[in-house]
């Protein structure tokens, strides 16, 4: 295919996904999240608390809305793709899709740790706003000559608990955030997030990542029997390096789109109870 050649197989293709992104077909079928889904006017709130809850929420909004956006146009191409060979799907998938299928697949993630954060705010102003001997203070809190240092998110969810859990409906958020990134998820997508940012992700489609591997086991040693055989015996506290033949298979991208959009209902659920639990203690 010379340039110009490809250059107009791309508008081609491009021009068929315009199409079937106008289309109702498109998973997530489903309007845009609503902005503005809380009134806060109920309570007088301490200084900002209000304008703090509402930015950030209008945040996450985004956050989720920007996901839902990103699946549509990842789903409008896999119908456009199914029409082409498979080395025309190999392009288009370079050229459109691996950006898109990358970008979803770190949302799980993302809107976890970003929701832990909203509502672990959210809710302490919430809490200032209706107790006012209620401490300014949350565990977590570092003093201005303290070292800067990064909370895991096992301690940041065990802070957010700690504030959620007073309420029913901070029980069934708590719930549901559990189910966004979960084993299943990291499972599913062979844990492509992680690998993704600290080691080497797989590939989606075609191709074998980490052929070689480099793995730490431990060091055993070889004990004579009575029978003349030997068994295999670990050799406490030491390790050994072992080298093999591995490899990561590729992602299948209508798989691994199915199983992000199932995360993102479970982040829009997450979402949904946390304007629940914000107009039933606001309100």
């Amino acid at each position: 295919m010379t340039p110009e050649e490809h250059e107009s197989f791309l508008r081609e293709a491009f021009d068929a996904y315009l199409s079937v992104r106008s289309q109702p077909g498109c998973i997530p079928c489903r309007p845009y999240l609503p902005y503005g889904a809380v009134d806060l006017k109920g309570l007088r709130w301490p200084t900002m608390g209000d304008m703090l809850i509402e930015d950030e929420l209008r945040e996450l909004t985004n956050n989720l809305n920007a996901w839902l956006g990103a699946l549509r146009r990842w789903h409008a191409w896999q119908i456009v793709m199914g029409d082409y060979s498979e080395d025309e799907r190999w392009e288009l998938e370079h050229e459109f899709v691996t950006p898109l299928a990358t970008y979803c697949l770190f949302q799980p993630s993302a809107l976890r740790d970003a929701i832990t954060f909203v509502v672990t705010n959210g809710m302490h102003q919430v809490l200032r706003s209706v107790d006012r001997s209620y401490p300014d203070r949350l565990p977590l809190d570092q003093a201005p000559w303290e070292k800067p240092s990064y909370p895991t998110r096992r301690r940041k969810e065990a802070q957010f608990a700690h504030i959620v859990a007073r309420w029913p409906e901070g029980m069934l958020l708590l719930t549901a955030l559990r189910k966004l990134d979960d084993q299943s998820n990291r499972h599913a997508t062979l844990d492509f997030r992680n690998r993704a940012s600290h080691s080497i992700a797989p590939r989606f489609s075609r191709g074998i990542t980490r052929a070689v591997t480099r793995t730490v086991v431990q060091r055993t040693r070889l004990e004579p029997r009575e029978d003349g055989y030997v068994n295999d015996v670990p050799v406490p506290g030491e390790v050994s390096i072992g080298y093999s033949f591995g490899g990561t298979d590729p992602l299948d991208l209508n798989q691994v789109r199915e199983v992000n959009v199932q995360q993102f209902e479970v982040a829009v659920a997450c979402f949904d109870h946390y304007v629940t639990l914000l107009k039933t203690t606001t309100g």
